[in-house]
């Protein structure tokens, strides 16, 4: 019930401003475009008068007081500080932990840091398959010391489905999603993380370079195959 209402605390659409609008409010793990990606799915809505409600037959009527990690490079701080300003809406004193990107790292994986804005920090998905999400940030096996899965979260049972969808032969087969959409909205449900934003990214070419759209996606992180581009006459 905590996790929950801190979930339904946060303005999400005021961070997306902060970031100057480029990016969708996410409500699950898995990024819109992402195999296994739940389409109904609603999500915790922003909330604070529920939040504090929840928070009150939880047994926590006052809130409570806790610390919140963020990387110290812009936008990381403001959108801490919007987290901050949205918890204390509800009665959550968050203080503020604004250091290095690798003590960050260090606190999520030791399972030091109470909370911690995660954003665009270290983990990115190695492949386009939603197995890949589960595994090193979600699963039991992440949840150990010096693990992607700062939140620690671990069941055994939604574990167990996580591994019979991975074990089924053909990736795209639709009861295979199905499974993954579960394994997901089963996750939500126990509210280990924020689902804050799925981020949108813009790459701009000249219209005298030749080669498929597909080929400029993402150079930031994906380097382009410069054998396929050339310039047009």
């Amino acid at each position: 019930e905590v996790r929950k209402a801190i979930n339904m605390a946060i303005n999400k659409d005021r961070i997306v401003q902060l970031i100057n609008g480029r990016a969708v409010v996410a409500n699950q793990p898995l990024p819109p475009s992402m195999p296994g990606y739940t389409m109904d799915y609603k999500g915790y809505s922003y909330n604070p008068e529920e939040a504090k409600k929840m928070l009150a037959d939880a047994g926590l009527p006052d809130g409570f007081d806790t610390e919140l990690y963020v990387m110290n490079t812009d936008p990381n701080p403001r959108i801490a500080q919007a987290i901050q300003q949205d918890l204390a809406a509800i009665g959550v004193k968050a203080s503020i932990q604004s250091i290095a990107q690798a003590n960050v790292i260090e606190a999520g994986g030791a399972g030091t840091a109470p909370m911690i804005w995660s954003g665009g920090m270290a983990w990115i998905a190695d492949f386009p398959d939603p197995s890949n999400f589960f595994g090193p940030i979600l699963g039991c096996s992440g949840a150990v010391d010096g693990g992607w899965n700062w939140s620690k979260f671990c069941d055994a049972a939604i574990d167990a489905e996580a591994t019979a969808a991975d074990s089924m032969i053909d990736p795209a087969a639709p009861e295979r999603m199905k499974m993954w959409s579960d394994v997901y909205m089963k996750v939500m449900e126990q509210a280990p993380w924020v689902p804050v934003f799925n981020e949108q990214r813009y790459t701009m070419k000249s219209a005298r370079m030749g080669g498929a759209d597909n080929l400029y996606v993402d150079p930031v992180s994906i380097p382009v195959n410069y054998d396929y581009v050339y310039v047009k006459e």
